[in-house]
């Protein structure tokens, strides 16, 4: 077998390959037993039917494609191992995605003859990137809480405790109410126009403007009719402009209470005994979040600088591959809430082809990413513990979101080469973060 290898543009290989016929012809008389074995042959049982029968069945032609099919198949992974032997392809820069191969030559009696296109893991030359990381890290900006920030926190816990209690007085502002009402356009009910105990909090302002100041002041069980015109730039064009007669009655008012900020109400919060102490927690808790998005953002700087000076002739195939993890994880997130993936195309007026295109530079920038991380682990030496793999796949096998995901079939090897492209990532990530 003979074969050679040109190098072409985006990091893709073109190989060459020779099959002589000495070694091509034992596939050819292959081909022939695997199509006897699915056709029917007067006289023979299937798989034990002459060459010569089966060529004047199907054509020597067919047997041809088919021992073509097969050799490719066979000769295809040693080619690879031949050109690595020869060190015109590297361990570290292997084949990647499916090849495209063109078979040149096919005739009976002659060698098989075929090209193989595909590409390659591209090589990375980076810049300075210690120097890079460095000028990076000047940003870093100190984080602290402020006094308005623990306000905020308290306020929202004050909110999540929240209890709604049934009042016997006016409606107002702030108040839970439950409404039946009936909506008519020049004496005729509208599509979806009637309501039964529909529940809203007055003021938060999501109705006709007029709807809740109408409710406002109304009792318990009252009744009341007014009319209100709809602005001409209502989201809803078919009322725009329209007058609407409203019949509504008040089935209930619930007014909200929070808790006062005590220490009882700290120690409903778990693990603390004093007010004093849970602000404490909640600025603590406010520190981190705030170094953490801190951390990310500067981390965003550093390797957006390396990748940006780095040396990289990205393949299409690993930019077609980011692009379509990208509508995966998009898809997952609509139907976590509960919207289906056609019905969200319709909503933002895009196909998926349209919004794969649009990805196609952000694609190539998180493929970038990851190949010089990939080249400043291999670099430094940066490789994962053990101890860190095992404790990472468990992480993610408790961090499976849903029950489809908790029973479905993991694959460990690939479990395992996921979290170790994790884990390697985030200790390149500490070591740029490092003086070095």
């Amino acid at each position: 077998m003979e074969h050679s290898l040109r190098r072409l543009q985006k990091s893709e290989i073109e190989i060459e390959v020779v099959l002589p016929f000495s070694e091509f012809e034992p596939h050819v008389k292959r081909a022939a037993v695997l199509i006897s074995e699915q056709i029917d042959i007067e006289g023979f049982r299937k798989g034990k039917a002459p060459y010569d029968t089966v060529k004047n069945r199907v054509g020597e032609g067919a047997i041809y494609e088919r021992a073509a099919d097969v050799a490719v198949r066979a000769s295809y992974p040693n080619v690879l191992t031949q050109l690595g032997e020869k060190g015109e392809l590297s361990v570290t820069h292997p084949v990647i995605g499916k090849p495209e191969i063109t078979v040149t030559k096919l005739a009976p009696g002659n060698s098989l003859e075929y090209k193989v296109r595909v590409a390659v893991l591209p090589k990375v030359v980076l810049s300075d990137y210690k120097t890079l990381a460095a000028r990076a890290r000047q940003d870093r900006k100190e984080q602290a809480v402020t006094d308005e920030e623990i306000a905020a926190a308290l306020a929202w816990l004050r909110e999540s405790r929240t209890t709604l209690i049934n009042v016997d007085r006016p409606a107002a502002k702030g108040n839970r109410v439950e409404v039946d009402f009936e909506i008519r356009s020049e004496g005729v009910k509208i599509a979806d126009g009637n309501s039964t105990n529909h529940p809203f909090t007055l003021g938060q302002g999501k109705f006709i403007p007029g709807f809740e100041e109408a409710i406002e002041g109304m009792k318990k069980d009252e009744e009341k009719s007014f009319s209100l015109t709809v602005p001409d730039d209502w989201r809803d064009a078919s009322f725009a402009g329209k007058k609407l007669d409203i019949t509504a009655v008040l089935k209930m008012v619930q007014e909200r209470r929070q808790p006062d900020l005590t220490d009882e109400f700290a120690k409903g919060m778990g693990n603390v005994a004093t007010l004093d102490a849970l602000k404490e927690n909640v600025r603590t808790g406010i520190l981190a979040e705030k170094t953490e998005k801190e951390t990310q953002r500067v981390r965003g700087a550093i390797i957006t600088s390396i990748a940006k000076d780095a040396k990289i002739d990205v393949p299409y195939v690993l930019i077609e591959a980011e692009v379509e993890k990208m509508a995966d994880e998009l898809r997952r997130g609509i139907g976590e809430i509960g919207m289906q993936w056609p019905d969200y195309l319709l909503h933002i007026k895009k196909t998926e082809e349209q919004l794969k295109t649009e990805w196609g530079s952000e694609g190539e920038n998180r493929v970038r990413t990851a190949l010089v991380l990939r080249e400043i682990g291999m670099i430094e030496h940066i490789e994962p513990t053990e101890e860190e793999l095992a404790e990472r796949e468990q992480q993610m096998l408790k961090n499976l979101r849903t029950a489809a995901e908790q029973n479905r079939t993991i694959d460990p090897l690939e479990l395992r080469e996921y979290a170790r492209g994790v884990v390697r990532n985030e200790k390149v990530f500490g070591f740029l973060e490092k003086e070095n």
